[in-house]
């Protein structure tokens, strides 16, 4: 048998009296039961096996005390500051505040007219042969200009030539055939003769934005001189044709 050291018992002993299980006498000697009971050991001689269930059963009675320990983190979140149960719906509701605000703050939409459809028609149709400005092949575009009034050279009138050449195209006209002003300065225009063939346009935009288009590349890229009452006349014309309804260009250009 091994004998228990008289440190182990004193040792178990005062982890009692700490976690209140047992009386502190005072005087570091063991209770009658205590004394009784560690005579007992003393004179029975405890074995090792004996020792080591004395200190799980001590383990296990301060894990017992400890556990009803609030730990740190547990007591901060039930003292921290609460969200009042007011400011809920606020939260809620800030976000649908913030977009209906900035919808509400934002300048409305350009209007529609013929020319900011005729200039959106351009840019997609017309502008990867005659270039933005309408240089054409005088800027390095494939078509021919149409800025500085050549347009207007080639089809002094709107609504003569110009609509049906921008339906129908090269192939329309025929390659080898005239169009437009027979008596233009140097000469009519022929189809087909710059190598870049007109598409017409006829199959893939409505009248209205045919219309548009014209004008925009009359009144804008060659700076045509009209009246207000033929300006009002024109507009006319063109929400008669359906115009200002979107701003739907697509596509691809052509020469002219």
């Amino acid at each position: 048998m091994t004998e228990v050291p008289e440190y182990l018992f004193e040792r178990s002993r005062q982890r009692r009296i700490d976690l209140g299980l047992l009386d502190d006498d005072g005087g570091g000697t063991p209770s009658a039961s205590g004394a009784s009971e560690g005579g007992a050991l003393a004179s029975s001689g405890p074995s090792s096996a004996d020792v080591i269930a004395a200190a799980k059963a001590d383990a296990k009675l301060e894990l017992q005390a400890e556990s009803g320990i609030e730990p740190v983190w547990v007591s901060a979140a039930r003292s921290r500051t609460k969200i009042p149960i007011w400011a809920l719906p606020v939260m809620f509701f800030l976000p649908l505040w913030a977009f209906v605000y900035v919808k509400l703050t934002e300048p409305p939409p350009e209007p529609v007219t013929a020319i900011t459809e005729g200039a959106a028609t351009y840019a997609a149709r017309c502008a990867s042969c005659h270039t933005g400005t309408g240089a054409g092949s005088e800027g390095g575009g494939v078509g021919r200009p149409l800025y500085n009034g050549e347009v207007l050279l080639t089809f002094p009138k709107l609504e003569a030539d110009m609509l049906h050449w921008l339906e129908v195209g090269s192939e329309g006209i025929g390659i080898g055939n005239a169009y437009g002003a027979t008596d233009r300065p140097r000469g009519a225009h022929i189809s087909g003769e710059t190598g870049a063939n007109m598409p017409g346009f006829g199959g893939a935009l409505s009248e209205y934005k045919i219309y548009s288009v014209a004008r925009y590349i009359r009144e804008v890229l060659s700076e045509e001189q009209i009246s207000d009452e033929k300006i009002a006349g024109r507009d006319a014309e063109w929400e008669a044709l359906g115009g200002g309804k979107d701003l739907d260009g697509g596509g691809h250009g052509g020469g002219h």
